[in-house]
């Protein structure tokens, strides 16, 4: 079995950000809320603070239930392991994979690539050490319908983001 884990940086970023940025946003709340009461124009901010705080607690419980910080992979399947919030452990056999999506799939590389089973999705973010490794030994093991389905639409991303000749 490989192991692929985040080195340290990504690491603290992914389980400990989202702390300060509340503390933050929580504190412009307050302000604004103070501010409501002397003046009614504070109801933007205010509007604008509640929308942030909704939008970052989403995406960090989405990620906390969702990205392993350590996975596993043979050729058979894949053991996801590490979360923040428990520490269960999750296999995912590679034939029993539905749909891998997101990141170069969906023409945004930087984004995280999710991988579903009619179970489980699992997030894997671009910034786990040797990510192409890793998304190499997923797309080898991968059931070929998939695979194929995958590169095809690789190739229409390919195709659309090429600038057009001018004739």
């Amino acid at each position: 079995m490989k192991t692929f884990k985040y080195s340290l940086i990504p690491k603290l970023l992914y389980r400990y950000a989202s702390i300060p940025a509340n503390l933050i946003l929580l504190i412009y709340f307050l302000i604004s809320v103070l501010g409501l009461i002397a003046n009614w124009k504070f109801i933007f901010p205010l509007l604008i603070n509640i929308i942030l705080l909704y939008v970052l607690n989403r995406f960090y419980l989405k990620m906390y239930r969702s990205f392993p910080f350590r996975i596993d992979i043979n050729n058979e399947e894949m053991l996801c392991s590490d979360f923040v919030f428990n520490n269960r452990e999750i296999k995912i056999k590679h034939s029993e994979i539905e749909n891998i999506s997101g990141g170069i799939f969906s023409g945004r590389a930087y984004m995280p690539l999710y991988i579903k089973t009619k179970d489980t999705v699992i997030g894997i973010s671009p910034h786990i050490k040797d990510y192409n490794k890793l998304l190499t030994l997923i797309l080898t093991n991968v059931p070929k319908e998939l695979y194929e389905s995958l590169l095809k639409s690789i190739q229409k991303i390919a195709m659309d983001n090429t600038p057009k000749r001018i004739k």
